[in-house]
């Protein structure tokens, strides 16, 4: 099992972990820095065209807007805004505006109303973008990307270093020369860039990884 963060970390670093660790830390720290340089230039853009929520919030709520064709919609109290909508796959969920209670659910989830909270909305002439949670706002994503990562000095230009000496102990010390032999089993995190697919070190046929007592894995 993986978590959404675990594949964000996996998307970034995907193809560093052949890398030595100085290579590593340059490569996370420039693919970073490209990410925030493109996310707030969207940000930036969106501002100045008075855009009021991101992209990925845009494209949703003009998706549902063109489900409303199909729904039927029963107003019950325009006080409160109870509605029951009934989707063309004949499920019936209940709305209550004022209380924000929908037996939908999605809109809780998600953070921006569904297609049956929208029909409702337009029922009672009630702008539904006011339900759309602040944090998908396009002020709060330039924010989140405004940050701003600081070219790095040349290693003559660097202070000196004032601080203890670290050894590391004998015990760790390397035999031989060279890379020592990974005993581990490669995955998706080993694929270099450019590289389509896994290769057996054996046999070097894709998608067949040796393992352990001349037995094989197919993927």
């Amino acid at each position: 099992m993986t978590t959404n963060i675990s594949k964000v970390f996996n998307s970034v670093l995907k193809g560093a972990r052949c890398l030595p660790v100085t290579a590593l830390v340059q490569l996370t720290f420039f693919r970073l820095n490209g990410y925030f340089v493109a996310r707030r230039e969207v940000g930036a853009n969106r501002l100045a065209s008075a855009e009021q929520f991101t992209p990925y919030v845009d494209a949703q709520l003009q998706g549902r807007v063109v489900k409303l064709g199909s729904m039927e919609i029963v107003l019950y109290d325009h006080v409160k805004g109870l509605f029951h909508v009934k989707s063309r796959r004949g499920r019936t969920h209940r709305l209550n505006l004022h209380e924000k209670n929908y037996t939908c659910g999605k809109t809780l989830i998600y953070g921006f109303p569904c297609s049956h909270m929208i029909a409702a909305c337009q029922h009672r002439c009630v702008d539904f973008r006011l339900f759309v949670e602040g944090y998908y706002s396009t002020q709060s994503y330039y924010n989140k990307w405004a940050s701003l990562f600081h070219p790095i000095f040349n290693e003559d230009e660097w202070p000196l270093y004032d601080g203890p000496t670290i050894v590391p102990p004998d015990s760790m010390q390397r035999m031989g020369s060279g890379r020592p032999r990974s005993t581990r089993l490669d995955n998706e995190m080993d694929v270099r860039e450019g590289k389509t697919s896994i290769t057996c070190g054996l046999c070097k046929q894709p998608g067949v990884v040796a393992i352990a007592d001349g037995a094989w894995s197919y993927r």
